[in-house]
């Protein structure tokens, strides 16, 4: 039972230093994630001097995303009726 218990006070003092340090998303191993999702939206893995290949990215890349919130929506609609 102690084992359980000094797992749990040691968990305890994680959650806290992470909470004092400002949250999950200020840790160093998220700031690359949230720049690359970043970049990825505004599209900048395609070529910048072709403006159309810009935007088209942008508006299919956003038009994809809000089309998995639709479909996250609805699947959890489905599920909670049957």
């Amino acid at each position: 039972m102690s084992d359980h218990d000094e797992r749990s006070r040691q968990a305890q003092r994680d959650l806290d230093r992470t909470r004092e340090e400002g949250g999950l998303l200020n840790a160093p191993k998220m700031k690359p994630k949230s720049k690359s999702v970043k970049g990825h939206f505004m599209a900048e893995d395609v070529d910048q001097s072709d403006r159309i290949e810009v935007w088209g990215s942008r508006i299919g890349r956003i038009l994809s995303l809000i089309a998995v919130f639709i479909l996250i929506i609805w699947l959890v609609n489905f599920l909670q009726n049957n």
